[in-house]
């Protein structure tokens, strides 16, 4: 098959007629018929049916013509990928836990881009594990990651270069309005949770560091559990319940008062942000470590040195 027979078609849909689709693909109508019957001997199907007039597609035609069209795209953004691929380099690849990658990380980028500006960077969001396991098996240039205070980082040495980026913290947090209902913050009643799972990262630092605490003083009753902060964050927004998000995350809603903080009844979590240069990186990833000790040096250039 070629892939001008797939455009005559797609311009026999747009156009429903063989002559304005002939001339919107500037040939002859009699070349653009014969076109069109190849792409339906290559198929082994009739996608026009020629016993009646006006053009009218047959079922089978009609049924799909939505993939059609899917196929098309798809072989066009697959050949400008291959394109872009050869005629720039590859990139720097960054991985980073998704709150951080929501919330932090296209502040980093715009910085490390202000002082390398050629350099290419390609970003994937994951949960921590993952995000370590990528460097770890040499699928990531660079990790950006939280750690507590008294956790371990879990990159050896040797694998990558350590970089604090910044600090930060899980806070307790809830919408506006369930804070102002009347039993809410009542210590008789039990607190609505929204919590992480306990074994994920944010869950082994709130359960560590406020969990105990907040236990001692008032009864809670989960209502929620995702190992993902954007969704406790859109659970929160909804009035399902108080939870821990990190600061950075939900800044703007803090600022624009939709979640208020809850400092009195659940302390809060420090948060250290990291970055990890691997060690095995190429010139590209050297420049930008070199660069990133520098602005540290200098005391500019690196965003969030104190954001908690």
């Amino acid at each position: 098959m070629e892939l001008k027979w797939l455009d005559d078609y797609l311009a026999l849909i747009e156009t429903d007629s063989f002559s304005a689709a002939a001339q919107k693909r500037h040939i002859s109508q009699p070349a653009f018929s014969r076109r069109i019957q190849l792409l339906e001997a290559w198929l082994g199907v009739d996608l026009i049916d020629r016993s009646r007039k006006p053009l009218r597609f047959t079922p089978l035609a009609l049924q799909h013509e939505a993939a059609f069209r899917s196929l098309a795209t798809g072989v066009y953004e697959f050949r400008a990928s291959l394109r872009s691929e050869a005629a720039h380099s590859p990139g720097l690849v960054m991985v980073a836990q998704h709150s951080l990658a929501a919330s932090y990380l296209p502040t980093l980028l715009e910085q490390w881009r202000a002082q390398i500006p050629q350099q290419r960077f390609r970003i994937r969001s994951e949960n921590r594990d993952e995000c370590l396991a990528l460097l770890a098996r040499g699928h990531a240039d660079i990790l950006v990651s939280y750690e507590s205070p008294q956790s371990g980082s879990g990159v050896p040495p040797q694998m990558a270069t350590p970089c604090a980026l910044g600090e930060d913290a899980l806070v307790l947090v809830a919408s506006a309005k369930l804070c102002e209902a009347a039993d809410f913050l009542e210590p008789s009643q039990p607190l609505p949770l929204l919590c992480f799972p306990p074994e994920s990262f944010f869950g082994q630092a709130v359960r560590a560091h406020a969990m105990p605490e907040l236990m001692r003083d008032r009864l809670v009753a989960v209502q929620y559990v995702s190992e993902f902060s954007l969704g406790l964050r859109e659970m929160a927004l909804i009035h399902q319940g108080a939870a821990w998000l990190p600061r950075t995350l939900i800044a703007q809603d803090l600022k624009a008062g939709t979640l208020c903080e809850l400092s009195a009844v659940g302390r809060p979590v420090p948060l250290i942000i990291m970055a990890y240069f691997a060690s095995r990186g190429g010139q590209a990833l050297q420049d930008l470590l070199t660069q990133f000790m520098v602005a540290r040096m200098t005391d500019s250039g690196i965003p969030g040195s104190s954001i908690a």
